[in-house]
């Protein structure tokens, strides 16, 4: 491929490939259009209009247009035409904006694909490409991006500015804003505790507590403690007088008395005795 001279004004791109259709059974050439910027906020569709007379195919990129569905979206505004199969020969391909700008490029048809023929306008605001799978194998020229990357136009309504650099007292703000590692926190807290010496080991510590230990004792005589007597307390113990169980007398049997009947008197016959 031959380097083309770099352009700044590009904002669509054309890309060229095919496609077969099942439902009719035959192929096609399509040609996809895409903006050079992307959108943060919304995907766009960019309404295309083409008319095939002969060997010339006018294209008419007429703008964007909002989706169907207003969904928030990221990426380029996109738009996909089929075109009955080019029959080989040489065929104009002309790009008309909504402004009356014009791109002419002509591209040669054959058996075993699609080139891209010379002159290429050097001002431009579409680059033709042509995928692998449409172009002439060893064609000189298969696309007019050129090498060096071009900067897409943004459109003044969502442009962004660019930012003055930040000066050194925005950079130490962002830099005391920033998280600490674990690492970063443990070095600083060393030099705030330290002042930047290096810290003791466990060794040196212990070392220093044992001398400071002797200066003590060197310096503070111990003084003698005499052992308080302590006085015994005897605690007397209440004596508590045993409790005398008292047994309740045991209750008689008392059988019931027997009933006595009355026995009948006799009466007895007295005999008088004769004089």
């Amino acid at each position: 491929m031959e380097p083309l001279p770099p352009v700044k004004e590009v904002e669509y791109r054309c890309i060229v490939g095919k496609m077969f259709d099942e439902i009719t059974g035959m192929e096609y050439n399509t040609f996809s259009f895409e903006t050079a910027k992307e959108f943060s906020s919304f995907r766009y569709e960019i309404a295309v209009r083409y008319k095939l007379e002969g060997s010339a195919i006018v294209f008419r990129v007429l703008g964007m247009t909002a989706t169907r569905m207003m969904m928030p979206a990221f990426g380029t505004a996109q738009s996909v035409l089929k075109v009955p199969q080019l029959q080989p020969g040489n065929y104009t391909v002309t790009f008309v904006k909504s402004d009356g700008t014009e791109n002419e490029f002509f591209i040669e048809v054959g058996k075993k694909g699609i080139q891209i023929i010379k002159p290429i306008p050097r001002r431009r605001f579409i680059d033709f490409i042509l995928l692998n799978e449409v172009s002439t194998p060893g064609a000189k020229i298969t696309t007019t991006v050129s090498k060096i990357p071009h900067i897409p136009l943004v459109p003044r309504t969502i442009q962004k500015r660019a930012l003055p650099p930040p000066t050194p007292e925005e950079l130490e703000i962002l830099a005391a804003l920033r998280d600490e590692t674990p690492e970063e926190r443990d070095a600083r807290e060393e030099m705030e505790l330290f002042g930047g010496k290096k810290r003791l080991s466990k060794k040196d510590l212990a070392a220093s507590e044992k001398e400071l230990r002797k200066l003590a004792d060197k310096s503070v005589p111990k003084k003698v403690t005499k052992p308080i007597a302590t006085k015994k307390t005897t605690v007397k113990k209440k004596v508590v007088a045993p409790v005398k169980k008292v047994s309740k007398p045991a209750k008689k049997a008392t059988k019931p008395a027997k009933k006595t009947t009355p026995k009948p008197k006799v009466k007895t016959k007295t005999t008088k005795k004769k004089r």
